[in-house]
């Protein structure tokens, strides 16, 4: 099975810098050597492949590309010792990216396909590494995605 890690790079954020600000600081959160690192495996256990997104607050998102059947990407995000939310740190270590959703829908009809990941769960606890999976429906509708399991 294939699993591509997934990371912010510095090209990917130069139009939303403000944004991004502005969402850490209405959060009043900063990073603090409490809060932990979540490994977040996202797997398709579909037989299409699918198309992820991460959502982060003020409508400020990052795409996670497609991902194959059988296939995987890991998400490293933090997770606030305070209040459990899920943030990644922008690359130039002066904002936090509040994390809201992970979704994941078909090419072709992503808007009527796509569904989320319920991060609630990982949010009320503190676990190490979750994972979960999306598949595509048999025939139509919408994708279909497990909730999280917190690996041991």
């Amino acid at each position: 099975m294939e699993v591509r890690p997934y990371s912010i790079g510095r090209s990917a954020w130069p139009a939303v810098a403000g944004l991004v600000g502005l969402a850490a600081v209405s959060c009043g959160h900063v990073a603090t050597t409490a809060d932990h690192v979540v490994s977040l495996r996202l797997a398709n256990a579909g037989s299409q492949p699918l198309h992820c997104r991460l959502l982060f607050g003020h409508w400020v998102e990052q795409d996670l590309g497609e991902v194959g059947q059988g296939a995987a990407v890991e998400i490293a995000m933090m997770q606030s010792a305070r209040d459990g939310s899920l943030y990644i740190e922008r690359t130039d270590g002066q904002r936090l990216m509040m994390i809201e959703n992970i979704v994941c829908g078909l090419n072709g009809d992503w808007m009527g396909s796509f569904e989320q990941i319920d991060l609630a769960p990982v949010r009320a606890g503190r676990p190490g590494g979750v994972t979960a999976s999306c598949a595509a429906p048999a025939k139509s509708g919408r994708v279909v995605c497990t909730a999280p399991a917190f690996e041991e």
